[in-house]
């Protein structure tokens, strides 16, 4: 009876064929994550050589895996959330983009179409990402004008981007406005 105890804390020596099956469902797991194959990294099978620590060398590949998952991917942009005010000569129009330099966003008028684009940092240093609950990468969004109203100028101020929208009669078909 000890002996049936003793065999059954014992663990059983993992196959190659059953490490292979993990590392195909992991590539499988981060092609359905980022919609790209898994980086190439040679053969499937890598046997872990005798002087690592088995446990340090799982958990230093895993690492690897996971900042390749943490790096910026070529994804859908997100929109940032925007509040409007309206008096009878103008429209403020403010997005929250905390964390996004004013280098990093450009604002067209399209005559009738305000589109704002730009990038928040998808990277913090030398630090991998743990958590994010706010969205990183490109941002997107396009607000559509009254006739005849056109973007006068676009202020960031402590995190949100002010576009003040005159309602008088458009100026040119596009235009770029630079944000102070």
């Amino acid at each position: 009876m000890a002996q049936e105890k003793a065999a059954a804390t014992l663990e059983e020596p993992v196959s190659k064929t059953a490490v292979d099956e993990a590392i195909a469902g992991i590539e499988r797991l981060y092609e359905t994550l980022t919609g790209t194959p898994a980086p190439e990294g040679g053969q499937t099978y890598a046997p872990i050589p005798v002087e690592r620590n088995p446990s340090d060398f799982v958990e230093e590949r895993l690492e690897r895996l996971l900042g390749a998952l943490g790096q910026p991917l070529v994804t859908a942009a997100w929109t940032p959330p925007m509040v409007v005010w309206e008096d009878t000569r103008v429209t403020v129009a403010c997005l929250d983009l905390p964390g996004v330099k004013r280098s990093e966003i450009e604002v067209v008028d399209e005559g009738g179409v305000i589109t704002v684009t730009g990038q928040r940092p998808a990277a913090y240093g030398s630090h991998r990402l743990q958590l994010a609950e706010r969205p990183l990468g490109a941002f997107r969004r396009q607000i559509l004008l009254p006739r005849g109203a056109q973007v006068v100028n676009a202020k960031l101020q402590e995190g949100v981007l002010e576009l003040h929208i005159a309602k008088e009669p458009p100026g040119a078909a596009t235009k770029k406005i630079e944000v102070t």
